[in-house]
């Protein structure tokens, strides 16, 4: 289904026109991106509120990180907007967000990568036997006991004991904690 526009008005009278048409979709535009956030907090207090896309002239990494935060689904650059706008639609529209790729980048170097190998990680690791490391491997894909067992030829008791031991040698409560080591560690993707 193809979006159509419902309604058109100025920023001041964007709630009443939400209640009025109820759209899934608001695209405000303005010069400076913090100059929509009083509309994107005041259209995310509505009962059955639709996504927000902010189309801005300039924004800051803050200003769009403090947008997002607040209920905006999307923010788009204007220069970059005509171009991004078709895949943008799509995305806030079914629950996703959007951001032009420059907003995004300046977002992710804001961000450090995590570290992989933390607090011996490898060390812990290492103290597994080469089962016990294929049981990690693919505990921390997700897998439940029974799959894992298919995978590996054995029971899923066998897989029990083999996670219990595990997680003893590795220090750990449960299986989402031995997962994190292991993809500190580098055993899993």
């Amino acid at each position: 289904m193809r979006p159509s526009v419902v309604a058109e008005g100025k920023r001041a009278h964007a709630a009443a026109l939400v209640r009025a048409t109820r759209p899934d979709l608001l695209v405000c535009g303005d010069t400076c991106g913090k100059d929509s956030l009083a509309l994107v907090e005041t259209v995310a207090r509505l009962p059955a509120s639709p996504a927000v896309l902010v189309i801005a002239e300039r924004v800051t990494e803050r200003d769009a990180r403090t947008l997002l935060a607040r209920g905006a689904a999307g923010v788009l650059l204007h220069c970059s907007a005509p171009k991004h706008l078709p895949w943008a639609l799509t995305a806030v529209t079914e629950g996703s967000r959007a951001l032009s790729p420059e907003i995004a980048d300046a977002i992710l170097h804001g961000c450090p990568a995590p570290p992989r190998a933390r607090h011996g990680a490898h060390e812990r690791v290492a103290g597994l036997s080469s089962r016990e490391r294929e049981v990690l491997a693919l505990l921390s894909d997700g897998l439940p006991n029974r799959a894992i067992a298919q995978a590996l030829y054995i029971s899923p008791e066998t897989v029990k004991d083999h996670i219990r031991t595990l997680c003893g040698k590795l220090r750990v409560d449960n299986r989402m904690h031995a997962a994190r080591i292991a993809w500190q560690a580098g055993v899993a993707d």
